[in-house]
């Protein structure tokens, strides 16, 4: 593979957004592939607020089941099982280049959430240098106002390129938390068979 798009997250749950998005940023800038990078214990995150790692990587490949141009890599679950120590991005992607050498091409697919605090990231620079960022561009921003909210610390000219256009899609892993403990209907949020999986382990009820 010439490009692989790296896509982090706690996937708590993982919803139909966080299938079709990858794949049409993916699509967009010519990668081969979306790796799946699930989190064990995010930095911005208290302990213990997200779902057991087994169950969200057990969902996660559930949702992905049928996207036969994405895979999952456990590195970050794996070392913090070792370390017991925070996920950190930039301590992934060095470890991921080590381990593929000097190709394929690495970037990291980011929202815009996610851009507007890059700057407090651990080694910002270093995650640049190692996997340049995608960032996904969704109403109600445009390519201009994001432009505008990139951190002080980086040159804005720098990031026109990374911007790529995607739809809204009215879905959130709070939401279907929210929805599931209010004993509302999560179908056609989420892949069905992640649905029965929440069921069959009263997960967020």
């Amino acid at each position: 593979m010439k490009t692989i798009l790296l896509f982090g997250g706690t996937f708590d749950p993982p919803h139909v957004g966080h299938v079709m998005l990858p794949m049409l940023a993916m699509e967009a800038i010519g990668a081969d592939c979306v790796a799946y990078v699930p989190a064990a214990q995010p930095p911005h995150k208290p302990k213990g607020e997200q779902t057991e790692v087994k169950h969200r990587l057990a969902m996660l490949e559930l949702a992905l089941a049928e996207a036969k141009w994405a895979t999952i890599l456990t590195d970050e679950i794996d070392r913090a099982a070792v370390t017991g120590q925070p996920s950190y991005t930039v301590d992934t992607r060095q470890a991921l280049r080590a381990r593929l050498g000097p190709q394929p091409t690495l970037r990291l697919l980011i929202g815009a959430d996610m851009m507007r605090i890059f700057g407090t990231w651990k080694e910002p620079q270093k995650i640049i240098e190692l996997a340049e960022p995608v960032v996904m561009v969704r109403p109600p921003d445009t390519r201009e106002s994001l432009l505008e909210a990139v951190p002080a610390m980086f040159e804005k000219v720098t990031w026109k390129d990374r911007f790529v256009d995607l739809t809204v899609l009215d879905v959130s892993s709070t939401m279907i938390r929210d929805r599931v403990a209010a004993g509302q209907p999560i179908s056609g949020f989420v892949h069905p068979s992640v649905e029965r999986y929440i069921t069959q382990h009263g997960l967020y009820a």
